[in-house]
């Protein structure tokens, strides 16, 4: 049974997928990730943490920089 997420986290994951930000070294920031989807930037960073918490996003941290790249290819 496919995850239940927002319109907006689904939206986000598809752009994502698109851009083909689904491994580590392919990972995208959260600006580039709001200027994927179209989203506004606090929906976009909202879907983030919703694909976080149910473990389709995960976060990368660099110094002080945080990118995210797609853990699940498929919903």
């Amino acid at each position: 049974m496919p995850e239940q997420i927002s319109p907006q986290a689904e939206k986000l994951f598809k752009a994502m997928k698109k851009a083909g930000a689904i491994s580590e070294d392919k990972s995208v920031t959260a600006e580039k990730a709001t200027s994927l989807s179209l989203l506004p930037k606090a929906q976009c960073m909202n879907a983030l943490q919703e694909m976080e918490k149910k473990a389709i996003v995960k976060k990368k941290t660099k110094g002080n920089s945080v990118s995210y790249f797609l853990a699940k290819t498929d919903l």
